[in-house]
C-alpha cells in the first residue's frame, strides 16, 4: 500500500484538482468531505471531460497548464464531478483478498481505509510489483 499522496475535498475547484493530478502524474485521487471521510474519487477522465466542455479544447489545459482557459466562467467543484462509486478495502485485508476483490470488480486501484478515512491506495501495478 502506498499512502494516498493526493487527496481532494469536495469543495476544491476543478482546476485545482486538474492541476494536482497533472503535476502528480496521477490518474485519480480520493475525495473527502468536510470531516475527512472518503466520499468519492475524481479522475483525469472526469476532469478532462469537464475541461473539454468548459474550454471546447481539452488540449488547452495540457498546452498551457498554468492558465485556466475557462476562468471567465464559474467553475465546478470536485464534488460535482467526482464519482461516488468507490472500491474500498479495509487496511487489514490480506493482499491476496485485495487482488481477488480488484479482479471481481474489474478496477485498477482500490482505496484503503481506516475508520472511513483514506489512508492509502493499492493499484494493479503495486500487485504486480509485489510478486
Amino acid at each position: 500500500m502506498r499512502p494516498a499522496a493526493l487527496v481532494f475535498h469536495e469543495s476544491d475547484d476543478a482546476w485545482t484538482a486538474a492541476r494536482g493530478l497533472f503535476d502528480g502524474a496521477q490518474a485519480g485521487a480520493p475525495v473527502v468531505d468536510g470531516e475527512g471521510r472518503l466520499v468519492g474519487v475524481v479522475s483525469q477522465t472526469d476532469l478532462a471531460s469537464y475541461l473539454r466542455e468548459r474550454t471546447q479544447r481539452a488540449a488547452d489545459f495540457y498546452g498551457e497548464p498554468d492558465r485556466d482557459p475557462g476562468a471567465a466562467r464559474a467553475g465546478a467543484l470536485v464534488g460535482q464531478l467526482m464519482s461516488r462509486v468507490l472500491v474500498v478495502v479495509p487496511e487489514d485485508m490480506p493482499l491476496d483478498e485485495v487482488e481477488r476483490h480488484m479482479l471481481r470488480r474489474r478496477v485498477q486501484r482500490v482505496f484503503v481505509e481506516r475508520e472511513g478515512r483514506a489512508v492509502g491506495v493499492i493499484s494493479a501495478l503495486d500487485l504486480l510489483r509485489s510478486r
